[in-house]
């Protein structure tokens, strides 16, 4: 759901870039206050698979569109609203820089979109989930729907977005087909996110987030690094090169609907644009894909867990940014 260039009024370009640039700057102070040694272990982690699985497109039922991982309630259950918000912002900055997937102007909306709506957003339905269900059952359903709604409410974000940009006459045939397309990505944004939630609760139950509870130290860091940086890696490989080929959600309904502009150029070179690489030959697209799809992996997890190092650096004790 990466909106490009030349979608977007420039008003609300700019207007959604600094309600994001807020968002990013409020949950870089609130990570101050609340780092430890888990979340800062995990954020690396988290930035480098929510990345690789967004490599990862799978098809939607007998119509021609595509969907891939969001990944913000899943990056919430694991490190807390605002430390996945950081994690979603992290890698639509690579995204976008690195392979221009998703339009300069529009990386504000799409944070607002992606980030602040799918993992805060998202945090606020699955918090009153899990305290009503309690237990494992309580994580596992909460995220699953939450993580249905949190696309949902991402695609209608940005429904809104495009009537502020171009007129509202055609608003609620535009929020319509965005909310039935995105209905069925959203469960397989479900699915997925159920099932990686459920292998945490199987193996290291102890990596979930806990509001109410000070972090304790995460036992074998460097082994978890590890496990989870490799399972990152190994989704680019080989799983990312085998992607669906049918447009996501967003490009289906804007090539219907006809938003979306052909031929707009790049506001900016990218190394590695729309994770090809020309050198390689149109005979290596998956060796070209899962390259790039390493590259991304490594520079995210370098990005998220730099941030939790460096904040975790002038972390001060005793408050929770939850309660905020």
């Amino acid at each position: 759901m990466h909106i490009p260039d030349a979608v977007l009024d420039p008003k609300v370009a700019a207007a959604t870039g600094v309600v994001a640039a807020a968002g990013m700057s409020a949950g870089l102070r609130l990570l101050e206050s609340r780092l430890g040694e888990r979340t800062t272990v995990l954020m690396g982690t988290m930035a480098a698979f929510v990345f690789a699985a967004q490599m990862v497109n799978f098809p939607i039922g007998p119509l021609p569109i595509s969907g891939h991982l969001l990944g913000g309630v899943l990056s919430a259950v694991m490190l807390g609203p605002w430390a996945g918000a950081v994690v979603i912002g992290a890698v639509l900055i690579v995204q976008c820089l690195l392979f221009g997937d998703g339009g300069l102007t529009a990386l504000g909306a799409n944070f607002l979109n992606m980030g602040l709506i799918g993992a805060v957003g998202g945090y606020a339905i699955y918090a009153p989930i899990r305290r009503a269900m309690g237990g494992r059952a309580g994580v596992l359903l909460g995220a699953m729907v939450a993580a249905w709604f949190s696309v949902i409410l991402a695609s209608g974000a940005f429904a809104i977005e495009l009537a502020f940009s171009s007129g509202w006459s055609n608003f609620f045939q535009t929020l319509s087909w965005m909310a039935l397309v995105h209905a069925g990505i959203g469960l397989g944004e479900a699915i997925v996110t159920g099932l990686v939630i459920r292998f945490i609760l199987l193996t290291r139950p102890d990596l979930v987030y806990q509001a109410d509870e000070t972090e304790a130290k995460a036992p074998g860091w460097g082994a978890l690094i590890g496990a989870g940086l490799g399972m990152a890696l190994a989704v680019c490989v080989f799983l990312a090169p085998f992607a669906s080929e049918h447009p996501d959600g967003l490009e289906y309904v804007g090539e219907k609907l006809g938003f979306l502009k052909d031929g707009v150029p790049a506001l900016l070179p990218t190394p590695i644009p729309d994770y090809s690489l020309p050198l390689l030959g149109e005979a290596n697209v998956k060796a070209a894909t899962a390259f790039a799809g390493l590259v991304g992996t490594l520079v995210v997890f370098a990005i998220g867990l730099g941030l939790a190092r460096v904040f975790s650096t002038r972390t001060p004790t005793g408050v929770d940014p939850d309660a905020a």
